[in-house]
């Protein structure tokens, strides 16, 4: 004997339908709830501006004080020669 021309079709016809009218709702639901929780999506995004940030403050504090640097090299140059004029001009006029 068929399922079809079984006594137990008529009480399954209603528990198809009831399963079937669940899915479309269940699965608007799963997409609404991964469309309104976007939680890890700004968190990823704030710890990639994070290791721009910190990589951008490395660049500057690198730049700082290789400039920090030749400024330091030219101000000795610079008061080294002073003192020699200063010498010149008053010791060996």
């Amino acid at each position: 004997m068929s399922f079809l021309s079984s006594k137990y079709l008529p009480a399954f016809i209603p528990v198809l339908f009831s399963i079937l009218k669940h899915f479309p709702r269940d699965f608007a639901h799963g997409n609404n709830i991964r469309k309104a929780d976007k939680t890890v999506e700004k968190i990823n995004t704030v710890e990639h501006m994070l290791v721009r940030l910190e990589k951008r403050v490395q660049l500057n504090r690198e730049t700082f004080e290789k400039t920090a640097r030749s400024i330091y090299f030219w101000l000795i140059i610079n008061s080294a020669l002073l003192v020699a004029i200063l010498i010149k001009l008053f010791f060996f006029s």
